[in-house]
């Protein structure tokens, strides 16, 4: 690759525009070719031709689509006064040695920032610029009838909003530690913009409120937070919400400026692997370390704002050193290139465990998560102490031989009420009977489904689901091995885990009272003690 500056300059964000890099930019008139050029730009190397026609033409055929590519392409190279593209027989590629793409430089800058250590001063106006000029739409005005496009770009735009709010509270946070509330509270009222029901969100507003002695202030951003929670979701703000709020008024009155919120989420990392970024946090500092493997969604920082979750993980710090982390395609992880496969999720465990610098942990498996947890432990024993299964299950689907699921038919029905319930509370009366009726949780979990996963993702990931059959690994296994099921758990039946149990050699099978399927809901104190007894040194 050249080690010569770029020659031109491509701008995503906003209205799409290309021109020379050290020069004014010109609006792309054709949106294919914006659309185009943006897959390339996103991609980690060329794509086929046949997936980039069937992405911008998908009702044509495949000649015609492969022949407007064709002519596509070699409209855009003039255009751009130098070269542009790479074109092969069967491939196309973008000349990233020659083009400066933004939202690329956007997404360095910010990772950089939200992963390192402290932000130096003179890294700070550079990085509010880049916080300004990513704000604005992604390809902005780009609508070229494709369905397949529209979600690809639906994704794109999801996981550059996260990052972008990312990195809105970490400028935050160092101006509000280096004493500028004010700037803290443009940083804050930009990713309140972002997220208008995003609680973590209008309690950084109000600390930078608190910072500058403006007990107004402070009043009008926790009304503007329960307003928009009352409208959208019929509820109000949550336990955490409303303790900083009194702490930041009393706090105020009696002349101080606290700046710290509690349980302020963990500090999200990002392991490379070949496919794309896995993010994952900490929790704890114990020798002994155990990764979480959640069900089909997740995310991060969402996660943590659940006090019963939260007060769970952090139990578990009292021995272990707590991984969690968001599959590929899920959460704060990469969307392109996701994978509904055991086997990419395992991938991801491993590579989060090197980028972690930990050679050997536990896997706690809940849900989907258990046949994950277990492939890995066929996959790699030297890298895992022991497996601990939570409402898990071997096989995706009913069969003669494992009759505890849902047939394909049925599984596939299933499946369809909970995309058509997506951006809502759906299903939540399956995963956790006790809270089905608790206004916050169900605003959580909406908002849990609508970050952690679009559509398409949640059809990917729990097709995996509905394919996934661990049960040839289960004899073979050698490691430690606790499987816990509660009896009337209604999304994965009693019977799978007490079959999981049975087939894994030497396995402790411990049944719960409760319907609850998720694992911090409900009777949590006999998961607790067993996950943190379980294999410990006598």
């Amino acid at each position: 690759m050249s080690t010569t500056a770029p020659l031109l300059a491509l701008r995503l964000c906003g209205t799409p525009a290309l021109g020379p890099a050290d020069g004014p930019l010109q609006p792309i008139t054709l949106q294919r070719g914006a659309a185009l050029l943006a897959c390339l730009a996103w991609a980690r190397g060329p794509l086929p031709r046949g997936r980039l026609a069937a992405l911008l033409w998908p009702d044509a055929g495949e000649a015609v689509a492969r022949a407007r590519l064709r002519r596509l392409a070699y409209t855009l190279e003039p255009s751009s006064g130098a070269a542009l593209l790479e074109l092969g027989a069967e491939h196309i590629g973008l000349r990233h040695d020659r083009v400066r793409v933004d939202t690329l430089e956007f997404a360095r800058a910010a990772r950089a920032a939200v992963a390192g250590g402290p932000i130096e001063a003179n890294a700070t106006e550079r990085l509010e610029a880049w916080a300004v000029h990513a704000a604005q739409p992604l390809l902005a005005g780009v609508a070229i009838g494709s369905e397949p496009f529209d979600e690809w770009q639906r994704q794109q735009r999801i996981e550059h909003e996260h990052l972008l709010a990312r990195l809105l509270v970490r400028l935050a946070e160092t101006h509000l530690a280096r004493g500028d509330p004010a700037a803290a509270q443009r940083c804050a009222e930009r990713l309140v913009t972002l997220d208008p029901y995003d609680e973590p969100a209008h309690v950084l507003l109000m600390r930078a409120h608190a910072a500058a002695g403006n007990a107004a202030g402070i009043d009008v951003a926790y009304l503007r937070c329960a307003e928009a929670l009352r409208a959208e979701f019929g509820t109000r703000p949550g336990a955490v919400t409303e303790a900083a709020y009194v702490e930041l008024v009393d706090g105020l009155r009696a002349q101080t400026t606290p700046v710290r919120l509690a349980a302020r989420a963990p500090v999200v990392r990002f392991a490379d692997s070949p496919q794309g970024a896995i993010a994952y946090a900490t929790l704890g500092d114990a020798a002994e370390a155990i990764v979480v493997i959640a069900g089909f969604v997740s995310h991060i920082e969402i996660a943590w704002e659940d006090a019963r979750l939260r007060e769970f993980l952090t139990r578990l710090t009292q021995r272990y050193r707590v991984l969690v982390f968001d599959r590929r395609g899920l959460g704060l992880s990469e969307r392109l290139g996701a994978s509904g496969t055991i086997e990419a999720a395992a991938g991801d465990v491993h590579a989060i465990l090197d980028d972690a610098g930990i050679e050997r942990a536990w896997l706690f498996g809940a849900s989907e998560g258990g046949p994950i947890a277990l492939r890995l432990a066929a996959d790699h024993p030297e890298r895992v102490r022991g497996v601990m299964l939570f409402g898990a299950l071997a096989k995706g689907t009913a069969s003669p031989d494992h009759p505890w699921a849902l047939g394909r038919d049925a599984f596939d029905v299933w499946l369809e009420r909970l995309v058509a319930g997506w951006g809502g509370p759906s299903c939540l009366e399956t995963f956790a009977p006790s809270a089905r009726n608790d206004p916050a949780v169900r605003a959580w979990w909406a908002r849990m489904l609508r970050h952690a996963a679009s559509p398409a993702t949640l059809r990917l990931v729990l097709h995996g689901l509905r394919e996934v059959d661990v049960r040839p690994l289960l004899p073979g296994l050698r490691v430690p091995a606790l499987v816990m099921h509660r009896r009337g758990d209604r999304a994965v039946w009693f019977g799978a885990g007490e079959h999981l149990a049975q087939r894994l050699p030497g396995a402790h099978w411990l049944p719960l009272d409760g319907d609850d399927h998720w694992w911090w809901r409900g009777d949590t104190e006999p998961v607790l003690r067993a996950m943190l007894g379980f294999g410990a040194p006598a």
